[in-house]
């Protein structure tokens, strides 16, 4: 499947896409109480994430909405599971398997299958746990035999947030996360979410103490708006010259994380900012930054796409762990600002674009729906071409659909 753009202005009013990330924690937590969403986005990663949780007994009813009710009894239901590509899943299905007990081979499909997996791995192997390889596929075997657990905070925040639950579902428990904790704010987010349900959870420093909650609240609606994937509609409609105004996205948390977008947009000259849980963006005269993006590395991408409209230097510091995402992030960034006209340069765990002239450029999508996402954006001032382009399934199924709602001329062609 091929997108070709061309010139485009985009404007006008669309929705948020449904967070991918509080989609996968709200379908985890109907292992413990009825979830109930309404227009959930069947895309890989949701489907990888609903696989999980039904293959530990969760009871799926498909109507005009997803309903999920947590199993009469908590244990696996097979022997074996393949995931698509959602590393958030697998990352959270290893700890909560650990924290129930069973025997369970776990592969995937590439490049999820060539990801890390070491750090849970080393954290788990003392405690009960057996895990055959620290490469996928695994088979994991036993049961978590104690109430404390820690773990390196380098490779993936998502493992933290899958303890959580699996604490949570033994009735408690204390994990202590060992510096540097990537990601941060993906772990603030599951706590978060969590408290609002009505668990008790609470990170002190590096320790999060997770205590017996009893039953938690049930859910029922929509999943919130996601900024992060957003954010490629909002830098189109920048550097193309346009007003956007961005829907269903609520109120932005204190700590850094893909929120942080809003900021960051304005920081770097564009009119920015939330209102009524809308986001409305307008293009300016776009200047370059520096900014750390540790604690929400997927924003990486989006910093880099609106970067391109300035012949200014912008530094992303904080981005070791994008060269363990969908993609090697570092190079496939530098790729895509190359195929549009920009410079950018790697060094030190520091991403340095220089862009000015954004000129009409082709990119092969490397598995990688973000990149994808960023070159449609960038195709916008000049046109551009995007091979393999139904990736952007990952997390946003309607991705070409909505482009092309707001203004994006794309044609898609498949075969």
């Amino acid at each position: 499947m091929k997108a070709i753009i061309e010139r485009s202005r985009v404007q006008g009013e669309t929705n948020a896409p449904p967070s991918k990330s509080q989609s996968i924690r709200l379908i985890f937590a109907s292992l413990k109480t009825p979830i109930e969403l309404i227009e959930l986005p069947q895309s890989d990663d949701i489907m990888d994430a609903i696989d999980a949780v039904t293959l530990l007994g969760v009871r799926r009813e498909r109507k005009k909405r997803e309903r999920l009710l947590p199993p009469e009894k908590m244990e696996l239901k097979d022997n074996f599971i393949k995931f698509r590509g959602s590393a958030t899943t697998l990352r959270f299905f290893i700890p909560i398997v650990a924290s129930i007990g069973g025997k369970i081979t776990i592969d995937a499909d590439p490049p999820l299958k060539y990801r890390p997996i070491r750090r849970i791995v080393e954290s788990l192997s003392d405690k009960g746990v057996r895990f055959s390889s620290s490469t996928l596929p695994t088979e994991i075997e036993g049961k978590l035999s104690v109430d404390e657990v820690e773990i390196s905070g380098d490779e993936s925040s998502q493992y933290i947030s899958g303890l959580i639950y699996g604490m949570l579902l033994r009735g408690g428990g204390k994990i202590k996360v060992k510096p540097p904790t990537s990601s941060l704010s993906y772990i603030k987010m599951t706590i978060s979410l969590m408290n609002r349900l009505g668990a008790k959870a609470e990170m002190k420093g590096n320790v999060i103490e997770v205590n017996e909650s009893g039953e938690l609240s049930p859910f029922v609606g929509k999943v919130p708006g996601d900024y992060a994937l957003s954010s490629f509609l909002a830098a189109a409609s920048i550097i193309s010259g346009g007003t956007l105004v961005v829907h269903d996205l609520d109120r932005p948390e204190e700590y850094f994380g893909d929120h942080s977008i809003v900021n960051l947009f304005r920081d770097m000259g564009a009119e920015s900012r939330w209102m009524n849980n809308t986001w409305e963006v307008k293009s300016g005269e776009i200047r370059g930054i520096t900014v750390d993006v540790n604690d929400a590395p997927d924003l990486a991408v989006s910093i880099s796409t609106l970067a391109m409209a300035s012949d200014k230097e912008t530094i992303i510091t904080g981005v070791e762990r994008l060269k363990i995402k969908e993609s090697d992030r570092i190079k496939t960034i530098t790729d895509t600002v190359s195929a549009f006209g920009g410079e950018a340069d790697y060094e030190n765990n520091k991403l340095v674009i220089r862009g000015g002239k954004i000129k009409r450029g082709k990119i092969s999508c490397p598995s990688d729906h973000r990149i994808a996402m960023m070159a449609a954006a960038l195709s916008s001032v000049d046109g551009g071409e995007i091979d393999d382009a139904c990736c952007v399934n990952k997390s946003n199924p309607k991705f070409w659909e909505q482009y092309s709602s707001i203004g994006g001329k794309v044609r898609i062609v498949n075969g």
